[in-house]
């Protein structure tokens, strides 16, 4: 059987630049980066999946033009291959726990943290599946989780990943969780999280898909952690899913890209509550408006 394998660009940046291209990266599809500090310079290696259809040459293309941009001069980039387990074990060596909110922390398995009987502990491991609690935009969603999440609310959790937010919503008190994903890893992982936090198959389900696995279902609270480019043509679509009174949160999405991400979230029938912005990224809350 092979081994999985991801595509990396490894390269060298002034420090000062390294969170804005690691944000571009990301929204070019990155699936997991690390950064390793020398004084005023980063070592970015920066992952995405080997998919058949995946233009490694075009991201290589659009980090080179967001350096110009920085007026930097393009500095060399390498292209490797990385087999799974070899970023799985060298990322251990960076992965620490994370509180998003005074009471979510994520942590990995191997450091046990202490939590107060109001506060909820995550146990991720680190795979290529997006949602380590690591990065900015899935602080993000689980500050907008904490703070709009209802009691027994029905959630579905778009483009889960990990299964991070899933698991959060559960130990928050969610009645269901619907968590759906186009990646069958990233299915698999969100399983593996599942079992490893406790949460019964009851509570929340995983299914590989889209929106169109969902069914004719009704939701009071949308988790959506995804690209702005794959939101768009599904904002119509999630309304849709909204109870009469639900909420969606979107994440995933870059500070310069808000005004124009509002403009498509209320011609899509929605309505913005409020924002919310952590470094180079943004959430988005909007309110079914009918």
């Amino acid at each position: 059987m092979n081994k999985q394998t991801w595509q990396c660009l490894r390269l060298e940046v002034p420090s000062a630049c390294s969170e804005e291209l690691g944000a571009r990266a990301y929204a070019l599809g990155s699936c997991g980066l690390q950064a390793e500090e020398a004084g005023e310079r980063t070592r970015l290696s920066i992952y995405f999946a080997t998919e058949p259809d995946f233009d490694l040459a075009m991201v290589r293309r659009e980090l080179e033009l967001a350096l110009a941009a920085l007026d930097l001069a393009p500095p060399l980039i390498e292209v490797d291959r990385v087999e799974a387990e070899d970023w799985e074990e060298d990322w251990r060596r960076f992965f620490r726990p994370v509180w998003a909110t005074p009471r979510i922390v994520v942590h990995p398995s191997w450091i046990p943290v202490e939590t107060k009987e109001d506060q909820v502990a995550i146990v991720i491991d680190p795979k290529m599946a997006f949602g380590t609690g690591g990065h900015e935009s899935t602080q993000l969603c689980l500050q907008a989780l904490d703070r709009f999440l209802s009691p027994q609310a029905r959630c579905l959790d778009l483009g889960t990943g990990s299964g991070i937010l899933s698991i959060a919503a559960a130990l928050l008190g969610a009645e269901s969780v619907l968590a759906v994903d186009v990646d069958e890893v990233a299915v698999v992982n969100a399983r593996e999280n599942l079992a490893r936090n406790a949460i019964a198959e009851q509570c929340v389900e995983v299914r590989t898909g889209s929106l169109e696995v969902v069914g004719e279902a009704s939701f009071d609270l949308i988790l959506a952690n995804i690209q702005s480019h794959i939101l768009r043509p599904l904002l119509t679509p999630i309304d849709r899913l909204l109870k009469p009174v639900g909420l969606v949160l979107f994440s995933g999405l870059l500070v310069r890209e808000g005004a124009d991400f509002c403009g498509w979230v209320e011609d899509a029938g929605l309505q913005i509550e409020t924002t919310m912005e952590k470094g180079e990224w943004i959430c988005v809350v909007a309110r079914n408006a009918r």
